[in-house]
């Protein structure tokens, strides 16, 4: 993959279009496309696919019907085998039932987190343009969305590098990353969300 484009890539959307295609479960899911003009001036074609929250038959119904209702839908990297950007881990403290979830609706992404007890009160982490980050795989003339979320246990935490030693580490992190480029793991601790480790790979 090359670097994500967002830094080249200026915010003028020149063309975008949602199309929609029939999954076997009878749900729908959608195909958010069009062309970003770069900074020398030249068009790039992306296309970011977007899953209905069906895909994710795990998560506990009232973060379903909450998500639903705000009409999320659930980006995929363009690196996704399996649905994902829906994660699971114990976020606010040892042995918490946690979930976070990216959320895109009208061409902008949320990471919310929905603590256990909380489920209908999410709280919205970061927002950004779905355009934004953006990838692809090398040979390949499209690019996607390079946003991608995953949980890091309490004791990979634990061995690794780089942590900063104020933390008491004993539950999980929310890795947020820009594929290939850069890694924020954001940790809740004292009430708030902090930055555990900010790497950038460029």
């Amino acid at each position: 993959m090359t670097r994500a484009v967002a830094a080249g890539l200026l915010a003028g959307l020149l063309t975008g279009v949602v199309a929609a295609a029939q999954t076997p479960s009878g749900n729908l899911e959608r195909i958010e496309s069009g062309r970003l003009l770069s900074a020398e001036g030249v068009g790039e074609s992306y296309r970011i696919r977007l899953l209905p929250v069906d895909s994710f038959p795990s998560l506990p119904q009232p973060i379903a019907g909450w998500l639903r209702r705000r009409r999320c839908m659930i980006p995929q990297t363009f690196e996704a085998q399996e649905p994902e950007n829906v994660i699971q881990g114990a976020f606010r403290a040892p042995a918490s039932d946690d979930w976070a979830a990216l959320c895109s609706v009208g061409g902008d992404t949320t990471l919310y987190v929905f603590f256990a007890g909380q489920y209908n009160t999410p709280i919205p982490l970061r927002s950004q343009v779905d355009t934004l980050w953006l990838g692809h795989e090398p040979g390949s003339a499209i690019y996607g969305s390079a946003w991608g979320i995953s949980t890091r246990s309490a004791e990979d935490l634990r061995d690794s590098t780089g942590i900063r030693p104020e933390f008491l580490i004993d539950h999980d992190a929310i890795e947020d990353a820009n594929l290939e480029r850069s890694l924020t793991l954001r940790y809740f601790q004292a009430d708030k969300w902090q930055i555990l480790l900010s790497e950038d790979f460029r």
